[in-house]
């Protein structure tokens, strides 16, 4: 004789052992529902603490790398990259071109209008020479009024087209709608490794030679020797 009592579950009758494994069931299946959704909110939760990271991340290196006027490498890190580069032209016997370049009467610009204008003037000259070059250059601040760019795997007569195309389009064209009325000029050094020197030391202060000379010739010009 079966032990088993009725009850009723649902609308009908059936034997307390079944329904209690119904019960199971149901609660299993919120379990395994619950723990899913739990899960995927973890999952969620990490990724966005993976992005924010990674943002954060972002933002220091910016911070550390980038000038945070004109938006390219800061003075710092152009001769950390001068120097990498440099080793590496010399490790696989490659060539490399340096432009060291500046705007021509700035601090008549200063004197005349306001330091803020020089501000936009440079950051402007900073975004028409970014523009110009190609990814793999390397666009960079080289102290408070130079600008330069590194060429890996270049010879000079490339950087010299370069640095002609940069000067060419400043002089003709406004550099902003503010400041359509200002005509920016400016001198520009061009050097190559090995040719004006295999240190970057040696190249560097060719290239302000260089780019001194284009000045002391009236500006507005690219020398490269």
């Amino acid at each position: 004789m079966s032990k088993f009592t009725l009850h009723k579950y649902g609308e009908g009758w059936e034997f307390a052992p079944e329904g209690m494994f119904s019960r199971k069931v149901v609660e299993n299946r919120t379990t395994r529902k619950k723990f899913s959704e739990a899960r995927q909110k973890a999952l969620q939760d990490e990724e966005r603490t993976h992005t924010l990271t990674e943002e954060l991340l972002e933002k220091y290196e910016r911070a550390v790398l980038v000038d945070p006027l004109t938006g390219i490498y800061n003075t710092r890190t152009f001769f950390r990259k001068l120097s990498y580069e440099l080793k590496r032209a010399k490790r696989y016997k490659r060539p490399l071109a340096l432009l060291v370049m500046s705007v021509d009467r700035l601090g008549h610009y200063s004197h005349d209008y306001s330091a803020m204008i020089v501000d936009d003037i440079f950051f402007a000259v900073a975004s028409f020479m970014r523009d110009a070059v190609r990814d793999v250059d390397i666009p960079a601040c080289c102290g408070k009024d130079h600008l330069a760019v590194i060429f890996p795997e270049t010879y000079s007569s490339r950087a010299v087209k370069v640095g002609e195309r940069i000067r060419e389009q400043l002089s003709s064209q406004p550099i902003s709608e503010d400041l359509r009325n200002i005509r920016i000029t400016v001198s520009i050094g061009v050097v190559s490794f090995p040719t004006h020197g295999r240190e970057e030391n040696d190249l560097l202060l060719k290239a302000l030679d260089f780019h001194d000379e284009a000045r002391r010739r009236g500006g507005d010009r690219v020398y490269s020797g």
